[in-house]
């Protein structure tokens, strides 16, 4: 039994011995700091390996542990699989990018937060959610503000950190209201009863307490109107940092919210229910509409990120497995998709704003990196034959199955608009094709070999999942 607890739970050893080696190293022996990057990606290619490991004996290791508080099943290796994965990338995008002077701080904190989604993911009681979120949470404010000099990064950390905290505490109280009222932190089978087995007073507190539950995420993973923070965030902070803590954390909240709520939430709990409808409706379309008005490409990509937090919701609020399993691809998709972006940016420049001016002419001058971002772009906006698009087509589907085709009419008007603001981008990039006497943006330095290495990672996840979508496209009509 012990050695099986061992094994099952390897891939987060692998991480924690990994994270501890290089706080050790890093003090002792200072000449080890230029090899750290290398120790978190092997740290980081074990894990993943052992995660596939652990799933293929799926039936000896699944099940809960450490007294039904984390939870081992295929949501779980779904997690570590697509964290694993997005880390290797993020490891990959910033091998140039830190100096040996802060390598050690930088990789040692980012594997921190991994390991705090993974908690996340696992967790089966609002505790280890807590525990799980501050894990991941409080490695990230420091890497926001990893480069000292910057005061952009400086402000960006502060904002972010203190904001942070207060979303922390309100969903804190919420998470006690919910004890209060319930009696019991655990949602291994289901947290929310039925509410016809409720007292009235019970029953307000249990609905108060949701919202305030509810407030404390939106924040975390960029839902508005709990939003305000993300776009001063991501223009001022490290661009491979930024496109970590606008995907990764975001998937393993999403991941842990469908967990809590269960796949029947929404029909014993109307209040509820619309008041999730509002933030996603809400959402998709003040995302959509603030993005097209943006010029800074980082900050378009955090209004981006509010509207596809607000496609991710209309899965939650369906509920149901085909609705978990919809919620899966879109997560795949939007990683994959959103980390590219922002490491074009990163091989577009790191200390200085990139607008959407930078990319005139960018198909003739790179002519790579050029595809490499309309592939990443269009499959965000959901256009076939890309990942994106079968994506949102599953969102949408399992939103009409489920009796709620406006939610899924205005996650399709509003993917509509979106195509505004990254066909601005694409026609930036190859208008000059055309017309010859379009402005050129300004000159990229030499981009790393392990950016270009994470950005064709990226694109063939992107093409690849798109591939695997075809199935389930053609399945559905």
């Amino acid at each position: 039994m012990y050695l099986n607890a061992w094994l099952a739970w390897s891939p987060e050893i692998v991480l924690t011995l990994a994270w501890a080696g290089m706080l050790v190293c890093g003090a002792l022996w200072p000449r080890t700091h230029p090899y750290m990057r290398h120790a978190t990606l092997a740290a980081l290619l074990i894990a993943l390996g052992l995660a596939g490991l652990v799933a293929a004996n799926a039936h000896s290791l699944y099940g809960l542990y450490f007294s039904e508080a984390a939870k081992l099943d295929s949501v779980t290796t779904f997690g570590r699989l697509l964290f694993g994965s997005a880390g290797v990338l993020v490891v990959l995008a910033s091998w140039d990018v830190h100096g040996e002077e802060n390598a050690v701080e930088f990789f040692g904190l980012f594997v921190l937060s991994l390991l705090g989604e993974v908690v996340i993911v696992s967790g089966q009681n609002l505790l280890m959610l807590f525990l799980g979120i501050e894990l991941l949470a409080l490695p990230t404010y420091a890497l926001i503000a990893i480069h000292k000099t910057r005061a952009r990064a400086i402000a960006a950390g502060l904002k972010y950190f203190l904001l942070g905290m207060f979303a922390s505490v309100v969903m804190l109280y919420g998470m006690a209201l919910l004890y209060g009222s319930l009696g019991t932190i655990s949602y291994v089978h289901a947290l929310f009863p039925d509410p016809s087995h409720l007292s009235a007073a019970r029953l307000g507190v249990l609905q108060f307490a949701f919202f305030f539950l509810i407030l404390g995420l939106g924040f975390k993973v960029t839902a508005f109107p709990f939003h305000f923070w993300s776009p001063d965030v991501y223009a001022g902070g490290s661009t491979q940092v930024v496109a970590y803590i606008s995907t990764v954390p975001k998937v393993a909240i999403m991941l842990a919210i469908f967990r809590i709520l269960g796949p029947a939430f929404s029909t014993g709990y109307p209040i509820a229910k619309w008041f999730l409808i509002a933030i996603a409706v809400l959402s998709m379309v003040y995302g959509n509409i603030v993005a097209l008005m943006q010029d800074d490409v980082r900050r378009m990509l955090a209004y981006s990120g509010v509207a596809n937090t607000g496609y991710m919701l209309i899965a939650i609020i369906a509920g149901g497995a085909d609705s978990q399993a919809a919620l899966l691809f879109f997560l795949v998709v939007y990683t994959f998709g959103n980390l590219g972006a922002f490491f074009v940016v990163l091989g577009m420049g790191e200390d200085r704003h990139i607008t959407i001016g930078d990319f005139d002419g960018l198909a003739r001058r790179y002519p790579v990196l050029a595809l490499a971002m309309g592939c990443f772009l269009f499959s965000l906006a959901g256009t076939p034959p890309l990942a994106g698009f079968f994506g949102k087509f599953a969102l949408f589907k399992s939103a009409v199955a489920h009796g709620l085709p406006l939610l899924a009419l205005v996650g399709l008007v509003t993917t509509v608009i979106s195509v505004g603001y990254y066909l601005k981008i694409a026609s930036n990039m190859y208008g000059d094709l055309v017309q010859r006497d379009l402005p050129e943006g300004r000159a990229i330095e030499r981009i790393p070999v392990p950016l270009r290495i994470a950005l064709v990672l990226a694109v063939t996840a992107t093409l690849v999942t798109g591939v695997l979508g075809i199935p389930l496209f053609l399945g559905a009509l």
